[in-house]
């Protein structure tokens, strides 16, 4: 579509493209019977939604949460004082109180609040520790020369589970993706290879495993799986510790509190639940535990957001989240992430006041390349009211209908096209992680 000579106002009144009649997709209708040909017009898409239209992508995400980033920093953290557990873990605690302890009068006894706090924390930290691996990478890159050089990253994963053979490790996707070799070490002192078991970009989540022969042969007997909590019941305020490999220099533990339960993000226009934290997530700690008092891991650490400066904001995909995924790709490798490969619109009342109008539904602003909304013929500008026979009134009603979906299933889309041809679409839905 050319946009260069266009107007808005016949953005509902654009004739409908000669369809070939072999073509079984689609089948319009014109409302308007007067008989008359109405003069093609081209209109600015852009300008044309620009006041009345509210957007977002729809890719056919199943899990609406997450992914945040840490910040380098916790507001929260006044004082930090790194202490040695069991050889070089060190860990930064909040210090919100005055050091000395009161004496309460009432019950004429001393409390010592503070260092019953630290003492619970160094003994949460070293029981969860050894649950928590650092990963190791190796990425083919291309320096100023041209030249094509190694580099590594780091990153943190959880020990999520084993069986006779294998210890399956819980991280980030955005740690392993793309990685030429992946080692994972315990206890700092030995590299172990890893292979990839599966992945998922939209979650951003990945599963990798190591066998337990070469455990073994690094001198570790046994591992301990991490214990996963309930990321349903957490409370804002609660005390929470994020432990990873923060900046690729070993194990680190830092302390804060949930600042809020169900942030929502919009990241590369997808949507995400995450658990908001203050405690200090850096870069190095994606993919390492986020754990309550009771050393129970609730939440995934990501800094893929890293680039946001504010501080102390770090955020963790919930573990209820990650364990639905976490299972599908150990079974199959991979998620089943239906979508159609549409931008779209949700219609709001300045767009039908606008337009004289009287609809709703999700206008189709950008269509993927070889995307199942591509093949099935829909068209920028089109309006989809309907998906098998169920009405559509935002974005988020589309793109939740389309997530209760499987990957080849066939749909029905109602549209309504250059404001007054109605007709149906039938489009099979494809599995976004094949495309991309």
């Amino acid at each position: 579509m050319n946009e260069n000579n266009t107007t808005e106002e016949n953005i509902l009144n654009q004739p409908l493209d000669q369809v070939e009649s072999e073509n079984p997709n689609y089948n319009f209708s014109n409302d308007n019977q007067n008989g008359k040909e109405k003069e093609t017009k081209k209109y600015t898409y852009k300008k044309s939604i620009a006041v009345g239209l509210a957007g977002t992508i729809l890719c056919g995400a199943s899990f609406g949460y997450f992914l945040g980033v840490g910040l380098n920093t916790s507001n929260s953290v006044i004082s930090s004082i790194n202490n040695t557990i069991n050889g070089g873990f060190s860990f930064s605690k909040i210090n919100n109180k005055k050091e000395n302890t009161t004496a309460t009068d009432t019950n004429n006894s001393t409390v010592s609040t503070y260092a019953s706090s630290e003492q619970n924390i160094s003994k949460t930290v070293s029981n969860v520790e050894n649950s928590v691996v650092n990963i190791s990478i190796k990425v083919t890159a291309s320096n100023m020369f041209n030249q094509t050089v190694d580099e590594e990253g780091s990153g943190s994963g959880i020990i999520y589970s084993q069986d006779d053979n294998k210890v399956y490790i819980l991280t980030n996707n955005h740690v392993v993706d793309s990685a030429n070799s992946v080692t994972i070490s315990i206890t700092g002192k030995e590299q172990i290879n890893a292979k990839l078991v599966g992945k998922d970009a939209t979650s951003d989540l990945a599963v990798i495993s190591v066998s337990k022969s070469d455990l073994k042969s690094a001198g570790i007997e046994s591992v301990n799986t991490a214990k996963l909590g309930d990321s349903d019941k957490i409370e804002v305020g609660q005390t929470v510790i994020a432990i990873g490999n923060a900046l690729g220099q070993g194990k680190t533990a830092t302390v804060g509190i949930i600042s809020a339960e169900n942030k929502v993000l919009n990241i590369d226009g997808v949507k995400y639940n995450a658990i908001q934290t203050d405690a200090a997530i850096n870069p190095g700690n994606s993919g390492g535990a986020l754990v309550n008092t009771d050393g129970e891991v609730i939440g995934i650490n990501s800094a893929k957001a890293s680039q946001t400066s504010v501080e102390g904001t770090g955020y963790a995909i919930p573990i209820n989240q990650a364990k639905t995924i976490a299972k599908e790709l150990m079974e199959k490798g991979t998620v089943d992430k239906p979508y159609l490969g549409i931008s779209g619109y949700s219609i709001t009342d300045d767009f039908r006041k606008m337009y004289n109008i009287d609809i709703n539904g999700v206008f189709v602003g950008k269509i993927e390349s070889n995307s199942p909304a591509e093949k099935c013929g829909l068209q920028v500008s089109d309006i989809i009211t309907a998906v098998d026979g169920k009405t559509v009134n935002s974005i988020e009603e589309l793109s939740k209908i389309i997530s209760s979906h499987k990957s080849n299933d066939t749909i029905t889309l109602s549209v309504v096209r250059n404001g007054n041809q109605k007709g149906e679409i039938k489009a099979t839905l494809a599995n976004s992680n094949d495309q991309f």
